[in-house]
């Protein structure tokens, strides 16, 4: 305001000028002066057309307008804000998305057994006991076992091992010594001792002692056996030849199965632990290992179909498959197939089974 109220009283001195000299020039009317005299009124007037140039106080507008335009600039912060969260949210979103694959993936091997079961109505409720047995490699026999049973039909009383020119090489003998002691021996083809074990039974037939001992009769280790009420293993404990304590295991059970087994040094301190999961009919699934600082070791996963074991799968401490077991049976279950794979799929080992079934 100030500075307009400047300009307003220079124009009107400049206007009382022009006034003043207008009047001298009536009182003067020469010819000679008067001509330029009137051109000269336009220069007396010049500031009135350079006026609205000097009144430039309106240079602030360009501040508003740089304001203005600032502003935007801010939006559009705002708005690159918002769009680096949003890559943020699907960032962590895609990695939720990711555990649940995961998730999905460890249940898939359930759900396909659920699906076979479903459609089929059948579970298969037989044992297979091995009657005999032929293990090849890349498609070439490299032995053959026979087993014999006795009035336990589903432990054998001796298997006989031969070589690819049918020749005994080894043998496993089982005879009972006492009412509750059994013993089991390796032989050469020789009939040799390569070692044998001797097995304590409870009056229920469940083993409580086992000791191992070499060819020349010496002690080389202890096993014992606790259970709880329902007949289920407790603990189990492992000795050396001197009967010093090497590691005992804890097992912990849900709704009748082992869910988890705790495995201890001889001085008591956790050294590693397995979880154990079942699908709904009670088969194991999954084994995982871990240490004492929850690292994961190693995971032993199984598929069941209508109660048959279809697929085995061994992984290493990354998850990584190591090697794995396919199963093939024939058409009335009498014969199984169990192949044996790398994890990068080459066959390494085939073992064709003759059975026959039993009743659970």
């Amino acid at each position: 305001m100030a500075k307009r109220l400047a300009w307003l009283l220079i124009a009107a001195c400049l206007i009382l000028t022009a006034c003043t000299t207008t009047t001298k020039q009536k009182k003067e009317p020469s010819p000679a002066t008067t001509a330029p005299q009137v051109k000269e009124q336009p220069k007396t007037e010049k500031p009135k057309t350079e006026q609205p140039k000097a009144e430039k106080p309106k240079a602030e507008k360009p501040k508003t307008e740089q304001t203005e335009k600032e502003q935007p600039k801010e939006i559009t912060k705002d708005k690159e804000d918002k769009k680096e969260n949003k890559k943020e949210t699907k960032k962590e979103s895609k990695k939720e998305k990711g555990k649940a694959k995961e998730q999905e993936k460890e249940t898939d091997a359930e759900k396909e057994q659920e699906q076979q079961t479903a459609e089929t109505g059948i579970k298969f409720t037989k044992i297979h006991v091995p009657l005999k047995e032929i293990k090849k490699e890349n498609g070439h026999v490299t032995s053959s076992s026979v087993y014999t049973y006795g009035q336990d039909k589903l432990n054998p009383i001796k298997v006989e091992i031969y070589d690819i020119h049918n020749e005994l090489i080894e043998q496993v003998v089982t005879e009972k010594i006492e009412v509750h002691t059994d013993r089991k021996r390796y032989l050469d083809k020789d009939n040799n001792i390569i070692r044998y074990y001797v097995i304590n039974r409870n009056e229920d037939g469940k083993i409580t002692e086992q000791l191992l001992f070499n060819g020349s009769n010496k002690l080389i280790a202890i096993e014992e056996y606790e259970y709880n009420e329902a007949g289920r293993t407790a603990e189990w404990r492992v000795y050396n030849g001197s009967k010093t304590l090497l590691s005992y295991n804890i097992y912990t059970y849900k709704n009748g199965r082992n869910i988890r087994v705790d495995s201890y040094n001889a001085s008591g301190t956790l050294s590693e632990y397995f979880i154990n999961e079942f699908d709904k009919n009670g088969n194991l699934i999954c084994e995982s290992a871990y240490d004492q600082d929850d690292n994961l070791l190693a995971q032993h996963r199984s598929t069941f179909r209508n109660g048959l074991i279809y697929r085995e799968e061994f992984q290493g401490e990354d998850k990584k498959l190591q090697w794995y077991i396919t199963y093939t049976y024939s058409e009335q279950y009498l014969k199984v197939l169990k192949t044996t794979y790398s994890g990068d799929g080459r066959e390494l080992e085939q073992l064709e089974q003759s059975c026959i079934l039993y009743d659970k």
